[in-house]
């Protein structure tokens, strides 16, 4: 991974953080799913679904699932969908290039869920041609 890789990764990590900061008041994303399964909340199984298709590798499946279960009259659910794109942004380019994904997709769909919560103000926090 080059440097430019590597700072996009971190860029897209701080807009994550500063969203949490200034939204959610918490210094960073921690949403977590249950050791049991059984243990599930609707939101888990949702976030469970799109880490799973995900690790399929249908990363536009599972953006496409987020924006169809996504209920913005919940927190948790911004907080879910800002842990999914910090999911995606863990990955290796190369497993993105292989499904059709980008770096500025992530972006993309950080600003597409925020304005879907009415947050707006973050659209130019990553230099997207540096993706």
């Amino acid at each position: 991974m080059g440097f430019q890789d590597d700072y996009v990764m971190r860029t897209i990590s701080d807009l994550v953080r500063a969203i949490a900061r200034l939204v959610l008041k918490k210094n960073d994303i921690d949403y977590e799913l249950p050791a049991d399964e059984a243990a599930d909340t609707e939101i888990d199984r949702v976030y469970r679904k799109l880490k799973n298709m995900v690790d399929e590798g249908d990363i536009n499946g599972a953006e496409n699932a987020l924006s169809d279960e996504l209920d913005t009259g919940s927190n948790e659910y911004l907080e879910m969908a800002l842990t999914f794109y910090m999911y995606l942004n863990q990955l290796p380019d190369a497993e993105l290039y292989e499904a059709d994904y980008s770096r500025e997709e992530i972006v993309d769909g950080i600003n597409s869920v925020c304005g879907e919560f009415g947050i707006s103000g973050f659209e130019h926090f990553v230099d997207t041609t540096m993706v």
